[in-house]
């Protein structure tokens, strides 16, 4: 099915970023918003989600909802918010907003608020805190190794970063919405050559909040809206570019962009618009450049007897919103929907629907490449999960495929340990795809570090990976030494707020893997912190005390294993989240030897992965 989309582009600050107030005349600016939010509304499946202050607070906005009123009535445009009602997040809003009241008048006009009362439907709750997530991040984001923080501390020196990370603090504690009109001015003067890397990282935590609890990705490549603030995107599918090429093939790129939301509201609701749309995500799926999308679309194009041109003449027409010529236009949409699927055999949402039917109401994806991907490094580690979970293991890459619990896996096995064979298998694997998964789950066994509270047997829910991979040899009077030259990738927490979540029975899955062949005096147990990646098996005393001691600046690593820097490198070009699982096996000394741990950690950590509901890993993703 296709995705739902946040409304990025509606926010203020977002266009101010881009220049949008300077480079545009109002009426052009208004153009510009209406063309995107159309194309917004006729590409994702549900609705689309933008804060209540995207609205109230942008005359350009305001006047956008009040023009394509409705998407508001319909439920199209929904408004998540933590108040009770409206006039609940108003009173909040103006306290935090007040000393900044000029700038955000529309929050204090009752015109806009009562707008928003009477025609939208779509005032939906929000669980997130958007405000402590802010704090955390913007006190805890430079440590942690995120790349949106990368460019600001490019620029500037480390205790220049610590000054900023007490700015919003200080305006929080005296009441202060942390906008960035408000950080700005608080900023030192030391840091101000970073405010545009800090304004795009503000932006970024604000919405990645939303995208996470509604599963949400941004509309791409909208003209003037140069960047996406790393926010999940899919380039192939939702993008205002590549739409406007499809659109284009059958003289129907204005008629969709510059609509009336009456009429895209009247095409939404005809069931030959939603396959022409499903054939839309299916094709621009399977192409990789615009090029090869409108030639294969024009070749059908070509082969469908019918004046196209015609369409466009009755443009205006159109806009009256005639139902019979609207269900005229549906009817021809759905004709080159069945023939686009015939030429290219696309997934078709009424098979699925048929198939779910079948299959006890589980509803396949119509891009039929799985969400999850499990990484393991050795033919070990891959034949204890693909008999403990019952995948399918295959002659080429992906090494194992299969279904676990409802959602559909593959594994990706390089066979051989080491940072360059993860990320090389990773890489070739994202390559083949026509769209990049939700998440990789890294699993596999690794060493231990007991001084930090973590032993044979422990399961550990990764929160950091520390690649130690790239050092500097220096010579000392003891001889040659290593410098590590860290790099740091935070892992996506959706697993982890799983595990710690009533959906995951913690007592029930131990009790349960205690069968496998546990010691009668242990138990297995879940643990939480960073680790570290290295390039070599840790064996050695020295090599061991030296990141325990904190060598790569980290002095509470559980543990170390060889394969998760690769892998984070590849999906980081990819844009895709990394979970990681990992069983302690040894104590990574010179007494590590293979025993039996090692089979016994894997089909422990087997266990879990069956236990924990990956559908709601994958909806927090």
């Amino acid at each position: 099915m296709r995705r739902d989309i946040f409304l990025h582009f509606l926010n203020r600050d977002t266009r101010e970023i881009f220049g949008l107030y300077e480079t545009l005349n109002k009426e052009r600016h208004g153009v510009l918003m209406r063309r995107a939010l159309n194309a917004a509304v006729v590409l994702c499946e549900d609705r689309c989600i933008a804060p209540p202050g995207f609205v109230i607070e942008d005359q350009i906005a305001f006047e956008l909802a009040e023009n394509q009123c409705a998407y508001l009535i319909e439920g199209l445009l929904q408004f998540p918010m933590r108040e009770s009602s409206l006039a609940e997040f108003a009173e909040k809003k103006r306290i935090g907003y007040e000393p900044m009241r000029d700038r955000y008048s529309g929050l204090f006009n009752d015109t806009r608020i009562g707008f928003l009362g009477e025609n939208a439907t779509g005032i939906i709750g929000r669980r997130s805190h958007i405000t402590e997530r802010i704090l955390e991040d913007w006190r805890e984001g430079p440590e942690s190794g995120h790349r949106m923080w990368k460019p600001v501390k490019g620029i500037l020196l480390p205790t220049h970063v610590d000054m900023v990370a007490k700015v919003p603090v200080a305006l929080n504690e005296r009441g202060t919405a942390l906008t960035w009109a408000a950080i700005a001015p608080q900023l030192p003067p030391e840091a101000r050559a970073a405010s545009i890397e800090l304004r795009d990282t503000l932006q970024h935590i604000y919405f990645r909040q939303y995208c996470s609890e509604f599963r949400l990705v941004a509309l791409t490549e909208v003209p003037h809206v140069w960047r996406d603030f790393l926010l999940p995107h899919d380039d192939l599918i939702y993008s205002y570019r590549r739409l406007g090429v499809f659109l284009d093939a059958f003289e129907l790129r204005e008629l969709i962009f510059d609509a009336p939301a009456d009429l895209i509201v009247a095409l939404r609701k005809r069931p030959g618009f939603i396959s022409f749309m499903d054939a839309y995500v299916g094709i621009a799926a399977r192409t990789t450049s615009n090029t090869d999308l409108g030639f294969l679309v024009g070749r059908v194009r070509d082969a469908f007897k019918y004046d196209w041109t015609a369409v466009r003449a009755r443009r205006l027409s159109l806009f009256d919103v005639s139902p019979v010529e609207v269900s005229e236009l549906a009817s021809v949409l759905g004709e080159a929907a069945s023939r686009l699927v015939r030429e290219y055999g696309l997934p078709v949402r009424a098979q699925a629907v048929q198939q779910a039917t079948r299959t006890g109401g589980v509803t396949p994806n119509m891009i039929t490449e799985p969400d999850l991907i499990l990484f393991v490094a050795l033919e070990e580690e891959l034949d204890v999960l693909a008999r403990q979970l019952k995948l399918t293991k295959n002659d080429s890459p992906p090494e194992a495929s299969g279904d676990l619990g409802g959602v559909s896996v593959d594994v990706v096995c390089p066979r051989n340990m080491g940072r360059v064979a993860a990320a090389v298998a990773m890489s070739n694997y994202l390559a083949k795809r026509h769209r990049p998964p939700k998440l990789i789950l890294i699993v596999g066994i690794a060493g231990g570090f007991k001084e930090n509270g973590s032993d044979v047997g422990h399961i550990v829910s990764v929160t950091k990976v520390v690649d130690l991979a790239l050092r500097k040899v220096v010579d000392e009077k003891e001889g040659p030494s290593p410098n590590f030259r860290r790099e740091d990738y935070r892992m996506h927490d959706a697993l982890a707020r799983v595990l710690q979540a009533d959906v995951f029975d913690k007592n029930k899955w131990s009790t349960e893997a205690c069968g496998l062949g546990w010691p009668d005096d242990r138990r297995p147990s879940i643990r939480s912190g960073p680790m570290a990646s290295s390039d070599e098996v840790v064996s050695s005393d020295r090599w061991r005390a030296m990141m325990i001691e904190g060598q790569g600046g980290e002095t509470k690593l559980l543990g170390v294993e060889m394969e998760a820097g690769g892998v984070c490198a590849a999906a980081e070009r990819a844009g895709v989240k990394v979970c990681m699982l990992r069983a302690i096996t040894d104590m990574a000394d010179p007494s590590k030897t293979d025993n039996h741990w090692r089979p016994l950690g894997m089909k422990t950590l087997a266990s879990l992965i069956e236990r924990v509901p990956l559908g709601r890993v994958l909806d927090l993703a």
